[in-house]
């Protein structure tokens, strides 16, 4: 046999609500082993005598940014959630181990992602392995495998046997990364929005001196559901950005993952509000320190992150931020129907457009586009479906009417991310230029750059 999550079917469940199910390779039969039309079941895994079925089960009809939780099934029986008490979201693969009794599973905490061990009799959770960010593992003979990177080097595969420290498998990477000169790293904790304490990573350029001045970039996830995590990045590379002299922050603001459901969920409803408050408190502490300078303060995010960027054009006073990078964001949520998961903003904005437009506008950065006034640089891929460019052309050519300094960046065959080589580092190249332009050092007006530039599609 082999289970698998399905479809039962719109009219028995609701919107993205998966059953569970088996086919029986030799007649080909498909039956359905668990169902509730409120509950959306995935990931599902045999245990070693094939008795129970694991997997995850997020209550969503109670509401759509319900967590993945971990469930069981006896064969024969009904299946029930074991890890409700333990305020976290799995990610799938589960893998039993050997004699049945627990399961190892990814799950992120605070802005890291751990793998655990979950002991079904005692319905407590072990972290057998720190992370930084398990991007993958398997089980096999009492041993795991676990691929993870860190802020601080791409992935490392290690294996772990009870009893002994982790054994690293490999050396790939070591030659290489030992030519380059990271910067340190520091995970700090501010108070935020509502007093909520909120978590921010820092990255320094090589060779920090406390005593120099720095400028100050923003780096704002996307999301909003994920985080700024303990891991490295190979598209918003954080070193990439510190080695140009950049002290880097990325708050992990109200809404992110890995903090607890309630810290995820506060921002339901009012996006935009508490995670300003959050960016905007490490900016405060980022400007207390003798190392900042407050003339060379940026901001920039990509999807979300960008809509924050947007958000923050309009919301914040100009001058407090020299210049924003906004890549792939979400600007104008009633075009925003045009993407590829419409449904899911009814639900995290608390309204429909033909409902109630003005709980829309509230929170959509267009309907403020008559404060905006701070330069920005519009990043865009002309293949993206998440965030369809109508968003990013909107906003550059707003801001353009305005007369606010912006520049566009087109991408003819890119999607969401930039993904080929050459546009990668032509993605970096107008990205330093436009905080560099930007700098009161450099000048507002000594760029040599046309007003737009058109990526070729001979550049991937």
């Amino acid at each position: 046999r082999i289970v698998f999550a399905h479809d039962p079917g719109a009219e028995k469940r609701l919107d993205n609500c998966r059953a569970l199910a088996e086919i029986e390779l030799r007649t080909r039969r498909v039956a359905t082993v668990a169902h509730d039309k409120a509950w959306d079941l995935s990931a599902p895994r045999y245990s070693p005598d094939g008795a129970r079925i694991a997997f995850l089960a997020a209550h969503q009809g109670r509401k759509h940014t319900m967590p993945n939780q971990l469930a069981v099934l006896e064969r024969g029986g009904r299946w029930k959630v074991v890890s409700a008490a333990w305020d976290h979201s799995l990610h799938a693969p589960l893998r039993w181990d050997d004699d049945g009794q627990g399961l190892c599973f990814a799950a992120e905490h605070e802005a890291r992602n751990p793998l655990w061990r979950f002991d079904l009799r005692s319905r407590g959770a072990t972290r057998i392995f720190p992370g930084g960010w398990v991007q993958g593992f398997d089980v096999a003979n009492g041993v795991v495998a676990v691929a993870a990177d860190a802020m601080d080097h791409p992935a490392r595969v290690h294996a772990l046997r009870d009893g002994e420290p982790p054994r690293r498998l490999e050396r790939f990477n070591d030659e290489l990364l030992a030519t380059l000169k990271l910067g340190a790293h520091e995970d700090v904790r501010l108070q935020g929005a509502q007093g909520d304490e909120v978590q921010m990573w820092l990255v320094y350029p090589p060779g920090f001196d406390p005593r120099k001045k720095y400028p100050v970039l923003h780096s704002i996830h996307g999301g909003p559901h994920a985080a700024s995590g303990d891991t490295f990045h190979y598209r918003w590379n954080n070193h990439v950005f510190a080695a140009q002299g950049y002290v880097v922050a990325c708050v992990n603001y109200h809404g992110s993952s890995g903090f607890g459901y309630d810290f995820l969920d506060s921002i339901t409803h009012r996006w935009g509000e508490l995670e300003l408050q959050d960016v905007e408190a490490g900016t405060d502490w980022l400007l207390k320190k003798p190392w900042a300078d407050r003339q060379r303060v940026f901001a920039t995010g990509g999807s979300y992150g960008g809509y924050m960027v947007a958000w923050m054009n309009g919301r914040v006073l100009p001058g407090r931020y020299q210049a924003y990078v906004c890549h792939a964001g979400c600007f104008d949520w009633v075009s925003m129907f045009a993407e590829d998961a419409y449904t899911w903003f009814p639900r995290e904005l608390g309204a429909s457009y033909w409902d109630d437009m003005a709980k829309v506008h509230a929170q959509s950065p267009h309907a403020f586009a008559g404060r905006m006034k701070t330069p920005t640089l519009v990043i865009h891929g002309a293949l993206d479906y998440r965030v369809p460019d109508g968003q990013g052309l909107a906003y550059y050519n707003t801001l353009k009417a305005r007369g606010v300094d912006a520049r566009l960046v087109w991408f003819p065959d890119e999607n969401h991310w930039i993904l080929k080589p050459r546009n990668s580092k032509l993605w970096y190249g107008e990205f330093f230029a436009w905080l560099k332009r930007h700098a009161p050092s450099a000048g507002r007006v000594s760029s040599t750059h046309p007003p737009r530039s058109r990526a070729r599609r001979r550049a991937g």
